[in-house]
């Protein structure tokens, strides 16, 4: 298992061939996809080609990377977090992009997940600004950044598509390696 950090109640590590069902399980549920850009899964085996694409990518050492979120007691895989987009420029700006399986939502695991996520890019000295963006209509995931101490910056007009195959607005929020604790 390639861990990349842990909190209390999480392991954040790369995908594994055995998490298929896991991730079938949570990308094939319309509600939790439903605000999302990629395609809610129609079975096993779009799971199982994901994987396979995200372990080619951890073998070219990309900053842009997706990884699993393991719940330690059940040892389930329950979420992803990822850099989603990585600029160099001004010393590294990242964006962070999750999503939760609806049967651990409301629990704190995502606010957990995204805190631990900042400290990783604080300690590895990858990022001096993290960026993240909702549909404006997901207001969970707006709570997730706010709870975890990011700052609304606006409101980006229509500049996000979802799985309704229509344009709408993102909340962009942002943190600043200064503003993060380890």
């Amino acid at each position: 298992m390639n861990i990349i950090y842990e909190t209390e109640r999480l392991i954040i590590r790369r995908w594994e061939d055995d998490d298929c069902q896991d991730l079938f399980e949570y990308a094939g549920d319309e509600s939790v996809t439903k605000f999302l850009n990629f395609p809610t899964y129609q079975s096993l085996q779009d799971a199982k080609e994901r994987i396979a694409f995200l372990k080619q990518q951890y073998q070219e050492k990309s900053v842009q990377a997706d990884y699993c979120i393991e719940h330690k007691a059940t040892q389930k895989v329950i979420g992803a977090i990822s850099n989603c987009h990585y600029r160099q420029e001004n010393e590294g700006e990242v964006e962070i992009g999750y999503v939760l399986n609806s049967k651990f939502q409301g629990q704190g695991f995502m606010t957990e997940a995204l805190l631990g996520m900042f400290k990783y890019l604080k300690q590895n000295k990858i990022a001096k600004r993290i960026i993240a963006r909702h549909d404006v209509e997901n207001i969970k995931s707006g709570n997730v950044m706010r709870r975890a101490g990011m700052t609304l910056e606006g409101v980006l007009r229509k500049a996000g598509a979802n799985n309704y195959h229509t344009r709408h607005d993102l909340a962009l929020y942002s943190i600043l390696d200064e503003e993060i604790r380890i």
